[in-house]
C-alpha cells in the first residue's frame, strides 16, 4: 500500500509542515523521493548483564548485609547470604567494579573485581581491604566513593594481581600465611556460619583478626584494622609524597607482631643494627642482623647470643652490659652498643627488603665519617640526588673549614659516581669503583611511608644517617616535645642517654624561626630560650642560632650553634654539633 505524503507550503509567516499518513500495518516506510523501498534498522542488542559474586567473611561469615557494587557505568546490590555468598546481577556496568560491605559492627570492608568478561568473582574480606589500599595508596573508604570512569580505566588486572602479592607478603612476614590459598580476591572461600567449619582461608582470616586484636591492645578490630590499612596504604607505590605521614608509626608487619610489654612500639622479629665504631677492614661493615623476642624482652645476636633488657621506663631499657636503649614510636631502637672497652652509638631497625629503585630521589643526610683516609672525625652534612637505578648523580656536600660543593658527580674529580646494588646479605652495597671504597646501605619504611636510609662503612667507622629532602614548616605555638638525647663524639664513643623537653613560646613566619624554652637542667626545670630558623642551611634542615642568653634562673648561658634534620617519619632527629663534631639524636618519647 503506497504512503500518502503531503508538503504544504505556508505563507513565509508560518512553518512548512510535514504531513505523512502512515498505515498502522506498515512499520517504517521513506517518505519522498519516490521510492517504494525501505532502509533496514538495527534494532539495538541488549547489553549482556554483568554477574558479580563472592563470599563475605572476617573469619566468620558476614550474613544478611547489604553489598554494594560501584563498576564502570553501573551500580547494584544485593544482601549476603547465611553462608556470607553474595550474587549482584547488573543490567548495566562493565568491570572492573568496587565493592563495599559493613559489618554488624559497623566495620566497613571493601573489595576490587577485575576483568573484561561478564562474570566476575570478589571475596570481601579484611584482606581485601588491605589489598585495595595497596592497589589505591590511600584510604579503601575513599576510593570507593570516588570511583568514576577515569579510576576504573586505570584500574587493571595486572594492577590488583600486585596488591595482592605484595598484601600476602606483609602478611606472610607477619606470621599470617596465605599463599596457598591462591588469589586471595577470587579464590574459594567457605566462611564459618552455623554448623559449618571454614576453610584455610578463613582460618587464616580467624588468624589475622587475632593478631590484630591480641597484638595491639587497646584498639577493637574495626580500629586495628584501618591502622593496619593505613600502614598498607603509605606503603603502596601508589601513595604519593604528600599523602606520606611525619608521624611516627610502625609499618604493617609490626603491627601484627607480639609487643613489649612497657613498649608497644618494640616488637618481635628480625632487624638491621648499626654501629657507629672505629674497626679495621679486616672487621667487614658494623652491622648485624638481630632476633627480637618482644614478649621476652630479649635480643639475640647473629651470633646466638641473647641479651635480655630490663625495663627503665616505658620504652627504655638497660642492656646486660648497663648501656641505655630506647624505642621511638616507629620501631627503631637506638642504644649504647658495649664493645667490651666502651659504648658506641647503636641503631637498630626492623629489616626488610626493597629494591634499588626505592633510593631514587633527594635524600637530606647528616654524617660522622672521615672525608680524607686517615683524617679527622668531622661531620659534614650534604643533600643528593639518586636515580632509578641506585646511581648517585649529584650533591651538594658540606664539611667544617671547606666551601660547600655543589655539582654533578660524574665530572667532578674526587667525587666519582656512586652505585647501589642489592647486596645478599641484606640491604645494598654502595661503593666507589675507582678505589674499592664501599658502604653498606638500609632502607627503613615507617609506617607513615618515609624512608630512612642509613649507611655504613668497612672501616674507620662511619654513620650516615638520610631522609627524603622535604620543606619544614613552623611547629605550632605551645607545641611541647619530650625527648631521649644520646650523643657520639669524634673518637666514636657515646654517652649515657639524658632527658630533654623544649616549649615552643613564639613563631616568626617572616623570618622562618621560632623561639622556644628548653630544658637545660632536668633536676631543677631551669630553662633557657633558643632560637632555631627552619630550612637552614637548605630545606629540611633546622639551625639553632648561637648566642648567649638569659635562662629562667637568672643566670647567662651560652647557645651553641647546630644542625638538625629530622628523620621524617621515625620521630628521631639527627643533630650535628660542628664545635666539637659531635653527632647526637633526639628521640621523641
Amino acid at each position: 500500500m503506497p504512503v500518502a505524503c503531503s508538503l504544504v507550503r505556508r505563507s513565509a509567516a508560518r512553518q512548512k509542515r510535514l504531513f505523512c499518513l502512515i498505515p498502522v500495518a506498515l512499520a517504517l516506510a521513506a517518505c519522498g523521493g519516490g521510492s517504494d523501498s525501505a532502509d533496514p534498522v538495527a534494532v539495538p542488542t541488549p547489553a549482556t548483564p554483568l554477574s558479580l559474586t563472592g563470599t563475605a567473611a572476617t573469619g566468620a561469615a558476614i550474613a544478611g548485609q547489604l553489598v554494594e557494587a560501584k563498576c564502570n557505568g553501573g551500580n547494584g546490590n544485593a544482601t549476603s547470604l547465611a553462608d556470607g555468598s553474595y550474587a549482584i546481577t547488573l543490567s548495566a556496568g562493565q568491570l572492573p567494579c568496587v565493592l563495599r560491605v559493613t559489618t554488624a559492627d559497623g566495620t566497613v570492608l571493601h573489595s576490587v573485581a577485575t576483568g573484561t568478561g561478564s562474570t566476575a568473582k570478589a571475596n570481601i574480606t579484611p584482606v581485601s581491604e588491605l589489598v585495595l589500599a595497596n592497589l589505591s595508596g590511600g584510604a579503601p573508604a575513599g576510593y570507593f566513593t570516588a570511583f568514576d570512569a577515569a579510576a576504573a580505566t586505570a584500574l587493571t588486572a595486572a594492577k590488583a594481581d600486585d596488591a595482592v602479592t605484595a598484601v600476602v607478603a606483609t602478611l606472610q612476614a607477619a606470621g599470617v600465611d596465605l599463599t596457598g590459598t591462591g588469589n586471595v580476591l577470587t579464590a574459594t572461600l567457605v566462611a564459618a556460619n552455623g554448623s559449618t567449619a571454614g576453610n584455610a582461608f578463613d582460618q587464616a582470616l580467624d588468624a589475622l583478626k587475632t593478631r590484630l586484636t591480641t597484638n595491639n591492645p587497646g584498639a577493637d578490630f574495626k580500629t586495628a584494622l584501618a591502622t593496619l590499612a593505613d600502614a598498607v596504604a603509605k606503603a603502596s607505590p601508589a601513595a604519593p609524597a604528600t599523602a606520606l605521614s611525619n608521624t611516627p608509626s610502625l609499618p604493617a608487619d609490626l603491627l601484627l607482631q607480639p609487643a613489649a610489654a612497657n613498649c608497644s612500639a618494640l616488637r618481635s622479629g628480625k632487624y638491621r643494627l648499626v654501629i657507629n665504631r672505629n674497626q679495621p677492614a679486616s672487621d667487614g661493615h658494623a652491622t648485624k642482623l638481630l632476633t627480637i623476642d618482644a614478649a621476652t624482652e630479649t635480643i639475640t645476636d647473629d651470633e646466638g647470643t641473647p641479651n635480655n633488657l630490663t625495663a627503665n621506663g616505658n620504652c627504655r631499657y638497660k642492656t646486660p652490659a648497663n648501656g641505655d636503649l630506647v624505642v621511638s614510636q616507629a620501631g627503631i631502637f637506638v642504644a649504647q652498643i658495649d664493645d667490651g672497652s666502651t659504648f658506641h652509638l647503636g641503631m637498630a631497625f626492623p629489616e626488610q627488603a626493597h629494591p634499588v629503585s626505592a633510593l631514587a630521589g633527594d635524600w637530606n643526610t647528616v654524617q660522622l665519617d672521615r672525608t680524607e683516609d686517615n683524617g679527622p672525625i668531622v661531620l659534614t652534612n650534604s643533600t643528593a640526588t639518586i636515580d632509578t637505578t641506585g646511581k648517585l648523580t649529584g650533591i651538594t656536600f658540606c664539611e667544617p673549614g671547606v666551601p660547600c660543593f655543589s655539582g654533578t658527580l660524574a665530572a667532578t674529580a674526587g667525587f666519582p659516581v656512586l652505585n647501589h646494588t642489592v647486596n645478599a646479605n641484606g640491604g645494598f652495597t654502595s661503593g666507589q669503583p675507582s678505589n674499592g671504597y664501599t658502604d653498606r646501605v638500609f632502607l627503613y619504611r615507617t609506617g607513615g611511608g618515609e624512608l630512612l636510609r642509613i649507611s655504613t662503612t668497612d672501616a674507620g667507622g662511619h654513620l650516615s644517617l638520610s631522609t627524603r629532602k622535604a620543606t619544614n614548616s613552623l611547629p605550632a605555638e605551645g607545641r611541647v616535645a619530650e625527648y631521649w638525647n644520646i650523643t657520639q663524639n669524634n673518637n666514636y664513643t657515646a654517652g649515657s642517654i639524658t632527658e630533654g623537653k623544649n616549649t615552643v613560646r613564639t613563631l616568626n613566619a617572616a623570618a622562618g624561626s621560632f623561639l622556644r624554652d628548653s630544658q637545660i637542667n632536668a633536676s631543677t626545670g631551669v630553662t633557657r630560650p633558643e632560637t632555631l630558623k627552619i630550612n637552614t642551611p637548605r630545606d629540611g634542615y633546622s639551625e639553632r642560632v648561637g648566642e648567649t642568653v638569659t635562662a629562667s634562673d637568672g643566670s647567662a648561658s651560652t647557645v651553641g650553634t647546630f644542625i638538625a634534620l629530622g628523620l621524617r617519619g621515625t620521630g628521631i632527629s639527627a643533630v650535628g654539633i660542628p664545635g666539637n663534631n659531635t653527632l647526637a639524636l633526639s628521640i621523641n618519647k
